[in-house]
């Protein structure tokens, strides 16, 4: 049995309520849903065992309850429930049951809600080709790794490439080391543990990766100057980043795509390609279009190219 037929298996009977989403997406987006999900539920099981799919499942229903009211909450209010890395902290971060049950549902969006997985069909067609014109053995920074799911992506599907994954949180980079390390790729992944906004590689990268981490800082611009500064000139980066999508985490609320674009070019990047993707299931009344958006950039040479 394939890691996905294990793991439908386990959401349709331990949540079937929450299973449509994942129907919707391997009707929408069959074959990326195939190469994106077996070998993500692959790691799930390297990080989490025996009972992998069931925590999956279990992080994932929580996840959407939260996230549906959060999103309610800003319908009303007009505003993210919180705007300060402070009160995350006080009210998700030092929770670890939480954290983990987080953690693992937002890992599950992944593939299983059909605008995400579009996402990374974007991250397919548009950025992976740049990584593949790189020299071998070309060194790109992940700034806000996370679960490592981005740069992972890049290292199966381009052979040659040398991470390095930066993240603030110790017990997060030591889940993604164990992951790497188990998958064989332990020669080509160097972890950090250090603040994505100020870590500097030795040398600039030839390429970079920051995703789903803008939308969770006071001061998102500082990512994307660290970013830009990390970069050698003419280097492509993909960024992924969430607009009017509330959840207990987010903190900077960017409401158009133009936001996004025009705090990319005033940290030194070309726009090169951009999708913005929603929730074919957002209720049209709603005032708010909850969305996830990935630019990928180009760090410019000069001031006009």
């Amino acid at each position: 049995m394939s890691y996905i037929d294990k793991f439908e298996k386990c959401i349709k009977e331990r949540a079937p309520i929450f299973a449509s989403e994942l129907s919707r997406t391997q009707l929408a987006e069959p074959d990326a849903f195939k190469r994106l999900a077996e070998p993500m539920l692959h790691w799930a099981e390297i990080a989490l065992g025996e009972m992998w799919a069931e925590q999956l499942v279990d992080g994932y229903c929580e996840f959407v309850l939260d996230v549906n009211k959060s999103q309610l909450k800003y319908e009303k209010t007009g505003r993210y429930e919180n705007s300060s890395f402070a009160e995350v902290f006080e009210k998700a971060y030092d929770n670890p049951e939480f954290m983990q049950l987080y953690h693992w549902g937002v890992f599950t969006t992944t593939f299983v809600w059909t605008h995400h997985l579009r996402i990374y069909k974007f991250f397919e067609d548009h950025f992976l080709p740049m990584l593949r014109k790189l020299p071998a053995g070309s060194p790109i920074v992940d700034l806000g790794a996370g679960s490592g799911i981005w740069h992972l992506s890049a290292l199966r599907n381009v052979e040659s490439l040398k991470i390095e994954a930066v993240d603030v949180s110790a017990p997060t980079i030591e889940r993604s080391k164990k992951m790497t390390d188990t998958l064989g790729y332990s020669d080509r992944v160097k972890h950090h543990v250090s603040d994505a906004l100020a870590w500097a590689p030795q040398q600039p990268a030839s390429a970079g990766i920051s995703c789903f981490l803008l939308e969770h800082l006071e001061r998102p611009n500082l990512l994307l100057s660290n970013l830009a500064n990390s970069l050698a000139p003419g280097a492509p980066a993909f960024v992924t980043s969430a607009l009017t999508a509330a959840e207990i985490d987010h903190i900077y609320e960017y409401r158009k795509e133009s936001e996004l674009v025009l705090a990319c070019e005033q940290a030194g990047f070309r726009v090169r390609a951009m999708f913005s993707a929603e929730p074919e299931t957002t209720p049209r009344d709603r005032y708010f279009a909850p969305r996830s958006i990935a630019l990928v950039l180009q760090k410019r040479v000069n001031a006009i190219w």
